[in-house]
């Protein structure tokens, strides 16, 4: 008898324990959110800042060469990434929780060392493939995407430093250098640019931008180093060199779709109907960007409470963190959505002559993004746990629907087209990876679930 009383103390007392721990997880999504929120909007409005005087300084034919080249670079730095951002925001809360010290300080030197050599070769290959395709451009393009190779390796290790802030659970500390940071100096360039340069092209706007991230990254490096926990700081490196190539390399594949899908209509509309369709269609898709700014604020949290709670096998608390999450950032979507709606056209005016053309494809893209957060985080409830080859899956169907999308409605309704492509690859994936949330790890991550679930542990 009295065993048993024993064990329903112990019971009620590890009931008592979880219950605690998921009221501490909230209060850190809550708190960690809310300094991150700020982050990412002071970032993504600095950021549309920085794209409207670059545009008004450039002009739209230019701004449309940058942009088709920012589009590229973007997907082309998450191939030199291998995977390897999220494998650290994968592996490091469990080494620091078992202070395996030496494995974190491994992970910080090995992983960045492994991304800039894949990094340097992959540039080497675009400036090559642009040396060979340079006689059917013009000077401006060939330049544009040479200063853009270039720049590569510095935006992969300011993702890997950014990735390390993420990681030791430093929210507004992630998107202060690489979202913050790193636009205000743009927008200093561009202004010095604008008053001693008689030359403002889309080359010069890259150099602009080669110089802020560059200044950004040795920002975030030397923070990094100051902010290093000081029982770490005398461990020796131990690597796990197999076992971070291996999953970064599944990792890999879901980051290069996830970010090739979703520049995927910038480039599609670059290809069939030329840069001058796409620097309007840019601008639409950067002010769009503002109803995933909730959402990215959130995942700077959310992503290690995924990897933390799936390895504790507490699903409760792991759903209760995934809806929390989707409440957050559908709120944020809908009130950019309808932002984009009273006054989009009025912001489109400002990049330029010719920009607010954009507007019909700038309500559609804001209509798919509130319709996809409404899902939640499903991306993120994949890659943290085990099902990242499923993702990848996922997010293919998605893209092949946009693919057939802009071939059938982008000659006809140009940037329209596009943006209806975008938005339907962007539900369709994610409503799948919604529907294999539920079904395979019996979690309801949407904004319909309950923050409180019954049953046992899937695995």
């Amino acid at each position: 008898m009295l065993s048993d009383g024993a064990s329903v103390t112990h019971g009620q007392g590890d009931a008592i324990r979880r219950a605690s721990d998921r009221a501490l997880m909230s209060r850190l999504l809550r708190r960690g959110a809310s300094g991150a929120f700020l982050v990412s909007v002071g970032g993504t409005a600095l950021g549309l800042l920085a794209n409207l005087v670059m545009a008004r300084l450039i002009g739209r034919a230019e701004y449309g060469i940058y942009a088709l080249m920012f589009s590229w670079v973007s997907v082309l730095t998450m191939v030199a990434q291998a995977g390897q951002d999220i494998s650290i925001i994968r592996f490091l809360p469990s080494y620091i929780q078992d202070k395996a010290w030496g494995k974190v300080l491994g992970l910080r030197v090995g992983v960045g060392l492994f991304v800039l050599a894949t990094s340097i070769c992959v540039a080497i290959v675009g400036c090559a493939v642009v040396h060979s395709l340079g006689a059917r451009h013009s000077a401006s393009w060939r330049d544009t995407f040479y200063i853009g190779f270039a720049t590569l390796p510095i935006l992969t290790q300011l993702q890997q430093s950014s990735a390390m802030h993420r990681a030791f659970k430093r929210p507004v500390i992630t998107g202060i250098y690489s979202s913050v940071m790193r636009p205000v100096v743009l927008l200093v360039l561009l202004g010095i640019a604008a008053v001693i340069l008689v030359r403002r092209d889309a080359p010069m706007a890259a150099v602009c931008v080669a110089i802020a991230a560059l200044m950004s990254l040795m920002a975030s490096g030397w923070h990094l180093t100051r902010a290093w926990p000081a029982e770490g700081r005398g461990a020796s490196p131990c690597y796990e060199t197999s076992r971070w190539v291996a999953v970064g390399g599944q990792l890999s594949l879901l980051s290069i779709i996830i970010v090739g899908g979703a520049k995927l209509d910038v480039m599609l509309l670059g290809a069939i109907m030329g840069t001058a369709d796409v620097g309007p269609y840019y601008a639409a898709v950067k002010m769009a960007g503002f109803a995933f700014f909730a959402s990215q604020a959130v995942n700077v949290v959310l992503a290690p409470m995924i990897a933390e709670r799936y390895d504790a096998g507490d699903m409760q608390g792991l759903q209760s963190v995934a809806v929390y999450g989707a409440r957050i950032a559908l709120t944020g979507a809908l009130a950019v959505a309808l932002f984009c709606a009273a006054a989009g056209r009025w912001v489109l005016g400002l990049f330029g002559h010719g920009f607010d053309t954009a507007y019909v494809p700038l309500l559609i893209l804001a209509l798919g993004y509130c319709i996809s957060t409404c899902f939640g985080e499903v991306g993120f409830m994949l890659s943290m746990t085990k099902y990242q080859k499923q993702a990848s899956f996922f997010v293919l169907i998605g893209i092949a629907a946009n693919c057939i999308a802009a071939v059938l409605l982008v000659p006809r309704l140009g940037a329209t087209g596009a943006a209806i492509g975008a938005s339907l690859s962007l539900v369709i994936w994610r409503g799948l990876a919604w529907r294999f949330v539920t079904t395979r790890l019996g979690v309801e991550p949407s904004i319909f679930g309950s923050i409180e679930r019954k049953g046992a542990d899937p695995r």
